[in-house]
């Protein structure tokens, strides 16, 4: 069963406003939400690449910025 609508949309403002001092509960977040998904749903996907870009916030680097690798 995909996210619901208002849980998806709360974690990816979260996602998108992650800093160093709040990436560890951010990804504790959308880990929770992944344990609850199917790997073949495609917001278990979505999730994952969410977790991308969190750990990358936590390495220091933004996410999209010229020289910053993802």
């Amino acid at each position: 069963m995909p996210l619901d609508q208002p849980l998806k949309s709360a974690l990816r403002d979260k996602v998108s406003t992650a800093n160093k001092s709040n990436v560890d509960d951010v990804a504790a977040q959308v880990q929770e939400a992944l344990a609850t998904l199917p790997e073949d749903d495609k917001d278990h996907a979505r999730l994952k690449g969410w977790l991308e870009d969190l750990a990358v916030v936590k390495g220091g680097q933004v996410i999209g910025r010229f020289g910053d690798t993802v």
